[in-house]
């Protein structure tokens, strides 16, 4: 599946939703995300909205009606390869690998082991292209 596709966000957005631990973690936890290729115009970055801790709502950022986006995660489509070929850990993605984290740093902070979960969500979808 292409990765930012309206496939991908859907089974991205379902195995949160289905994660006890996210669950636990982000229970208190409300915002929203922009992920990017940065490289890639043709791929739509995707906004992906998080109340109490479940993805309540996903869209294209061209079309997103929210007040402000929160977390911006950014690469370019081999760093994004790197991930889905398993070739990156959660630790080397969090300290950057390539990647631009943008957000509250206080909120990542204090939700850093819940945050890394989601990275490890990333990490294990199968047959993700980019």
């Amino acid at each position: 599946m292409q990765f930012l596709s309206d496939e991908w966000v859907q089974a991205y957005t379902q195995a949160w939703n289905n994660d006890e631990l996210l669950a636990k973690k982000f229970k208190k936890f409300s915002a929203t995300f922009k992920y990017t290729v940065t490289d890639r115009e043709n791929i739509e970055p995707i906004v992906i909205t998080i109340m109490k801790g479940k993805c309540t709502h996903f869209e294209k950022e061209a079309s997103f009606s929210g007040k402000k986006i929160e977390f911006a995660v950014e690469a370019n489509a081999e760093a994004w390869r790197e991930v889905f070929s398993n070739n990156m850990s959660v630790k080397d993605i969090m300290r950057g690998g390539g990647f631009k984290f943008q957000g509250p740093k206080l909120k990542a902070l204090s939700n850093k082991t819940g945050l890394e979960r989601s990275v490890e969500i990333l990490l294990n979808m199968e047959n993700v292209t980019v």
